[in-house]
C-alpha cells in the first residue's frame, strides 16, 4: 500500500478541491452562456421581417422550391433545380420549418440558430482547449455585424457549423482512427454544401492545426488525407460554375487599409457626412464586428470586447498551432479579396471569426478571483448593452415596414411584381436592408419579383437559359431609375412596389402601353397596379 506524508495529503486534498471547483466554473460558465444566447435572438423576432438586406431574396428561393411542385404556380417553366450548390442544406432547412411554421417565422427560426450556435459552438471549441466557456459570450455581438445585416443566410447558418468542425478536429488530436476519419470526410463535404467559403476557412485551419501538431509527416497525412474527400467535389463544382456569367463577373479587390473603393459605403459616407476613410480594412473592422457606423464610442467597445479575456488573466497560448486560426483569420480580413468567383463581400463577412479565433489563441488559469469576476460582470454588461442596440435597430426598422405590410395586404398572390427601390436605407444599419425587400411578396404570396438572386451561380433555384429578365441584379436594383417601359418589357408585370420619398408615376410611366394606377401609399411605400385587362 502506497504511503504519503503529510504534504502528499495537503497536495492532493488541494487538487481535489481545484478540480471540483473548476467543474462548478465550466458549469456555471455554460449556463450563462447559454441564457445570454437565448436573450440573444430577441432582435431577430422583435418584428415582423428582420433588418436584413438579402434575406427576402433567399427566403424567394425558398419559396421557389416550394411552387415549383405547384400546378397552378404560372411561372414554373421560367426555372430548373440546382441540386449541386454550396447552398443547399441552409435552404433545405428554412424549406423544412416552412412546411409547419410559415417562411417568415422559419428564416427567423434558421437566423436565431445562427445567433445562438455562434457563441455557443465557440464556447464548446475553447472548452475543448481549457478555456473557460464564459468567455465565448463575446462572440455574441458579432452575430449581428456586417454577415447579419447583409442577410447572407447560408453564410451564417454554416458558421456556427464551421467551428464544430474545428473543434472537432482539435478534440481528436490525440485520438484520431478510422471512425474519426471517415467522419472528418463525410463533415469536410458536408460543409461544402453549407457554404463553400466556410468550408475553405475552416478546412484550411483544419489542414494547419494537424501540420503543427501530427508530430510526424506520416501522423499528418493520415488525418488531414480523410479532409480532401471535399476537393473533387469542390473542383467539379467550379467547373461546373465557372462559365456562368455572374462567376465571371468583375470584382473589386479593394485593397486599402484605411479607404475603400466600394460604392455603396462611398455613397454611404457621403450621406451621413462621413469619409469613406471609415470603411477600410482596418478602419471598417469595428463597424464590420459589431454592425455599427464608425465612432469612437464604438471603437473603444470593441477594443474592451478585445482585451476583457486578458484582463481577467488569459494570455496568448505557447503553442504555435493555437494561434494559426487567429493568424488565418487577421491574414483573410487583411489580404483576401472583397469579390471571389462572383460572391461580394468575401474578406467583410469573416469579421464575425475574429473574437472566436482570438480566443482559441489563448490560455490561462481556469478559476475564479475577484479580478476575474469584476472583468466576466463588465463582459456580461457590455454583451447585453450591444443586444440591446440591436433590439433598438429591429424595432426602428419594423416601423419602417409597415407601409409594405399594407401594400402586400392588398396585393393578389401569384402574380409577377418588379422592384423599385430608390431608397434603400432604413437609417439604422450598415446594410441596405430595403434592396430587396419587396421579394417578400414572392416568398408569401406564391409570385414572382425581379430582380431576382435566381440569376446567381450558387442559387438553388435558377433561370433556364433565356428567361433572365432584363432586370437584372448588380445593376437595376442599385439604378431603379433605368427602367423603361419597353426595355423592360413592363406589361408583364402586375405590381411595381416602388420605396422613394417622392411620387415616380410620370418618371416611371409615362410611356406605358398599359393604364398604370397608384394602388396604395405610405410614408416612402407606393403600390402601382397594372390594368389587368391590358395585356
Amino acid at each position: 500500500m502506497p504511503r504519503y506524508d503529510s504534504k502528499d495529503l495537503i497536495r492532493h486534498g488541494a487538487a481535489g478541491d481545484l478540480i471540483a471547483g473548476v467543474g462548478t466554473i465550466s458549469a456555471s460558465s455554460r449556463w450563462i452562456l447559454l441564457a445570454t444566447s437565448v436573450i440573444a435572438v430577441i432582435p431577430v423576432w422583435i418584428s415582423r421581417y428582420p433588418p436584413m438586406s438579402d434575406l427576402p431574396q433567399h427566403a424567394a428561393q425558398v419559396a421557389l422550391l416550394r411552387d415549383l411542385h405547384n400546378p397552378q404556380f404560372p411561372y414554373a417553366g421560367m426555372f430548373h433545380l440546382n441540386w449541386f450548390t454550396p447552398y443547399l442544406f441552409g435552404y433545405l432547412l428554412v424549406y423544412f420549418l416552412s412546411a409547419f411554421i410559415g417562411i417568415v417565422a422559419a428564416c427567423k427560426t434558421a437566423v436565431s440558430l445562427f445567433v445562438v450556435g455562434l457563441p455557443l459552438s465557440t464556447g464548446f471549441l475553447i472548452d475543448s482547449i481549457g478555456i473557460d466557456p464564459f468567455w465565448a459570450i463575446l462572440t455574441i455581438p458579432c452575430a449581428y455585424g456586417f454577415a447579419y445585416q447583409w442577410g447572407f443566410l447560408n453564410f451564417l447558418i454554416a458558421a456556427p457549423l464551421g467551428i464544430c468542425f474545428l473543434a472537432f478536429v482539435i478534440r481528436h488530436r490525440q485520438t484520431f482512427n478510422s471512425v474519426t476519419a471517415v467522419f472528418s470526410a463525410i463533415y469536410a463535404v458536408a460543409l461544402f454544401f453549407c457554404h463553400a467559403l466556410i468550408c475553405a476557412f475552416f478546412g484550411i485551419c483544419a489542414v494547419l492545426f494537424i501540420l503543427t501538431t501530427a508530430g510526424s509527416i506520416r501522423a499528418a497525412t493520415y488525418r488531414i488525407l480523410p479532409l480532401t474527400a471535399v476537393i473533387p467535389v469542390t473542383l467539379l463544382w467550379l467547373q461546373r460554375t465557372a462559365t456562368n456569367p455572374a462567376a465571371m463577373r468583375r470584382g473589386r479587390g479593394d485593397w486599402n487599409w484605411l479607404t475603400t473603393t466600394e460604392p455603396y459605403y462611398q455613397s454611404l459616407s457621403e450621406e451621413l457626412h462621413l469619409r469613406s476613410a471609415f470603411w477600410g480594412r482596418l478602419t471598417g473592422f469595428t463597424p464590420n464586428l459589431l454592425g455599427v457606423f464608425p465612432s469612437w464610442w464604438h471603437l473603444a467597445i470593441a477594443v474592451a470586447l478585445i482585451a476583457l479575456p486578458f484582463l481577467a488573466g488569459l494570455r496568448f497560448n505557447n503553442r504555435f498551432a493555437y494561434r494559426l486560426p487567429l493568424l488565418l483569420c487577421v491574414a483573410v480580413l487583411l489580404w483576401c479579396p472583397e469579390t471571389i468567383f462572383g460572391t461580394d463581400f468575401v474578406y467583410q463577412r469573416f469579421t464575425m471569426f475574429a473574437i472566436p479565433m482570438l480566443l482559441v489563441s489563448l490560455a490561462g488559469p481556469f478559476h475564479l478571483t475577484k479580478r476575474t469576476l469584476v472583468v466576466k460582470l463588465a463582459a456580461l454588461l457590455i454583451v447585453v448593452g450591444l443586444v440591446n442596440t440591436a433590439v433598438t435597430r429591429a424595432k426602428a426598422f419594423n416601423v419602417e415596414t409597415n407601409g409594405f405590410s399594407h401594400a402586400l395586404a392588398l396585393m393578389e398572390p401569384g402574380q409577377r411584381v418588379l422592384s423599385l427601390a430608390f431608397d434603400h436605407e432604413d437609417g439604422v444599419s450598415i446594410a441596405p436592408t430595403f434592396l430587396h425587400f419587396p421579394s417578400w411578396y414572392a416568398a408569401e404570396k406564391q409570385g414572382l419579383v425581379d430582380p431576382s438572386v435566381a440569376m446567381m451561380h450558387p442559387e438553388l433555384v435558377l433561370y433556364r437559359t433565356g428567361a433572365t429578365p432584363a432586370a437584372v441584379l448588380w445593376d437595376f436594383e442599385w439604378d431603379p431609375d433605368e427602367f423603361q417601359w419597353s426595355d423592360y418589357s413592363g406589361n408583364q408585370y402586375r405590381y411595381f412596389v416602388v420605396r422613394s420619398q417622392e411620387d415616380h408615376t410620370t418618371s416611371l410611366f409615362s410611356d406605358a402601353s398599359c393604364p398604370v394606377q397608384l394602388r396604395f401609399h405610405q410614408e416612402e411605400w407606393w403600390l402601382y397596379e397594372r390594368a389587368t385587362d391590358c395585356h
